[in-house]
């Protein structure tokens, strides 16, 4: 691998990363052998050429746990076997909630509760994902319409698509069927988009937001300050909303240049006539900063933690 192969008179030089396996310590039959080199080699795909990785049992058990919760997730999906739960966000202007966030739930009578963070990502890979996305902004609707919301002081409901969503190009008419099928007011809903889904699927993202944002349906940009965020979301999208990461707010009750970061990023999306959500607020200095920061809205365990649905309408009454 340390020369290139010659391919149609192209050369093309191969790069190479290696697992190493104990044997019969770590793995006594080939189809362990196997798991254990292809799950070690998959998830060290961004390692340097020529390095070599030792696998061990933790791998297998990682490997294992994967197909069981992918096995679940199938049968959830046949089942409708999701909750959606709800997580209320705090109006600083109105001193109450006004909004939340919608967010899925998974529990398995076998391995107990699996975390969005785990099947998520797994459902995206499997083509599952539209199904449950379907599956929550459905339940979202009609619990909205069940309960009128509206009449308990909820403005709208913060509702997450993931990105393989939005690159279906015409995403748009099938929400609005189901928000017709219930009757909704389209100004109940905001889409929540990550920067990754913003990025990936651009040119479809902006045809959807365009066609939703015509009938009142409004978008959030999730996540913002995690990672590599930057302002490009912000300029090449009509957002309305922007929520800060927890990572961001806890960093900037910690560290001086993070909070100057923190203040001039809320000044400058209020600059750009959009609110900004603070996620993970779990302090009254916390949330006293913010405030002064300028924030719209606080969401995190100071306030709640994601409940069910009907504990939600018990918090609002």
């Amino acid at each position: 691998f340390q020369l290139p192969f010659m391919i149609n008179q192209l050369s093309v030089l191969v790069s190479a990363i290696f697992t190493t396996v104990n044997c019969p310590e770590d793995a006594d039959n080939f189809n362990n052998l196997f798991e254990m080199m292809i799950f070690t080699l998959e998830n060290n795909t961004n390692a340097p050429a020529g390095t070599i990785i030792k696998a061990d049992k933790q791998v297998l058990e990682k490997t294992r746990r994967k197909n069981d919760v992918l096995q679940i997730l199938k049968k959830a999906v046949y089942d409708n076997g999701f909750e959606v739960y709800y997580q209320p966000i705090y109006s600083v202007e109105k001193a109450r909630y006004t909004t939340a966030e919608a967010l899925i739930r998974l529990k398995s009578s076998e391995i107990g509760y699996i975390g969005p963070d785990e099947f998520i990502p797994l459902a995206e890979q499997n083509g599952l994902i539209l199904q449950i996305g379907e599956f929550v902004f459905t339940d979202v609707c009609r619990f909205i319409m069940q309960e009128k919301l509206w009449e308990k002081g909820i403005e709208y409901i913060h509702v997450n698509l993931s990105v393989v969503q939005f690159m279906q190009d015409k995403l748009y008419d099938r929400l609005f069927q189901i928000m017709n099928n219930f009757g909704l007011d389209y100004r109940m809903i905001n889409l929540e988009v990550t920067e990754t889904a913003a990025i990936v699927s651009s040119e479809a993202l902006k045809r959807n937001m365009e066609k939703l944002i015509e009938k009142n349906v409004n978008f959030a940009l999730d996540d913002y300050g995690m990672g590599f965020s930057n302002t490009s979301c912000l300029i090449n999208y009509p957002f309305h909303t922007i929520k800060i990461d927890k990572s961001m707010v806890w960093s900037s009750m910690q560290n001086d240049k993070a909070k100057k970061i923190l203040e001039q990023t809320i000044s400058m999306v209020k600059a750009l006539n959009m609110e900004v959500v603070a996620e993970g607020v779990e302090t009254q200095e916390q949330a006293q900063a913010l405030k002064d920061m300028g924030c719209d809205f606080f969401q995190g365990f100071l306030y709640s933690k994601p409940i069910k649905a009907e504990k939600f309408v018990e918090l609002l009454k």
